[in-house]
């Protein structure tokens, strides 16, 4: 009976039979939320990695009516339902670089298989994520487990010369540095300053560039 009173007292002051009450989370806080559709709310996605407030805010109602794109939002209907899981975040070898993950699941990394000679960069480098995850076929590909879990076995640290001053390398291929050709006389900065890895390896002309080890 009392439910009954309060629906009966909802529905009279705003002149909707249908409109519900409902909460759904805006910044990891319950909102209020009243709605003639249904029990909307909306999140962005998990792989999302953009800085758009709003979406990665959440809140009531649907990505639709929130104008918002849903390749980076999903719906889900019920109360509270777009609770978002805990993310955690760890670091993964990309090619000389460590890079900054976050995952909603557990804490993985991909690499190149060690007997795998292709040339595709995204594979060689590794990354963040499963194979699967990065679209790549587990004969070439493996996944590892925990905080820079993907480093290669056979990687060696050295030096090379960028802008005449010494910088950290490190390789899977062998100590290999780039340079001009002494005969370059043209403005690409990243050609004249040079640095770790080869030519090919950086997308440089090799009329221009040289390799050496």
């Amino acid at each position: 009976k009392q439910w009954y009173q309060r629906r009966v007292a909802i529905t009279a002051g705003n002149g909707a039979d249908n409109k519900t009450t409902y909460q759904c989370y805006q910044d990891d806080k319950a909102v209020n939320c009243t709605i003639t559709t249904g029990e909307n709310c909306f999140r962005a996605r998990s792989d999302y990695a953009g800085n758009d407030e709003a979406l990665k805010s959440g809140g009531c109602g649907t990505c639709a009516e929130k104008k918002l794109n849903t390749a980076e939002c999903q719906d889900c209907k019920g109360n509270l339902c777009n609770v978002v899981d805990k993310k955690t975040t760890y670091q993964c070898h990309q090619g000389d670089e460590v890079a900054n993950c976050t995952s909603n699941t557990e804490e993985n990394c991909f690499r190149a298989r060690t007997n795998y000679t292709g040339n595709e960069d995204k594979l060689t480098e590794g990354g963040c994520g499963t194979c699967t995850e990065a679209n790549f076929n587990t004969s070439i590909c493996e996944d590892c487990k925990g905080d820079l879990c993907n480093g290669a076995d056979n990687k060696t640290t050295y030096q090379c010369y960028q802008d005449d001053k010494a910088v950290n390398c490190t390789s899977t291929t062998g100590e290999n540095c780039f340079r001009a050709r002494s005969d370059y006389a043209g403005n690409d900065e990243a050609l004249k300053s040079g640095g770790c890895g080869t030519c090919a390896e950086k997308k440089l002309n090799t009329a221009e560039c040289q390799d050496c080890k």
